[in-house]
């Protein structure tokens, strides 16, 4: 067994996940570095490293990192949501034309000015998506 992937089973635990082998394949494909990327782009990479390994598996082992906090979800559309490695707090440009999400900042934005919101409610964090195209 790797290091790396003696790192993901000991992570997969921690969340009281069963390591499987598949599971440890895919954290390494996504946790390898930060990045944005799509349910097909994962199964692409998988494809790509000859693991065999199905969309189900897949699917499940993405909807598990996002509801243990893993991965953090970017809804572009109804049809289109990214996975984001990068869990600090930042926002994202979308780019509509190349169909590319990529990272700016948190402190690169300021807002003027914020809706008042009812008197029970308190801001908790702010994600700005922006969507541009090409000229």
């Amino acid at each position: 067994m790797s290091l790396m992937e003696a790192k993901y089973e000991t992570i997969y635990r921690e969340l009281n996940v069963t390591p499987t082998k598949q599971r440890v394949e895919l954290a390494q494909l996504i946790f390898s570095k930060k990045q944005h990327f799509t349910a097909a782009d994962l199964i692409s990479m998988a494809d790509k490293k000859k693991l065999n390994i199905s969309m189900a598996t897949i699917y499940n082992t993405l909807s598990l990192l996002e509801d243990k906090g893993m991965l953090k979800t970017i809804n572009i559309d109804n049809e289109l949501k990214f996975y984001d490695t990068n869990l600090e707090q930042h926002h994202h440009l979308y780019n509509t034309t190349m169909s590319t999400l990529t990272d700016i900042d948190h402190d690169r934005v300021v807002f003027a000015e914020l809706p008042e919101l009812p008197k029970n409610l308190q801001i908790e964090s702010t994600e700005l998506l922006i969507k541009a195209k090409n000229r």
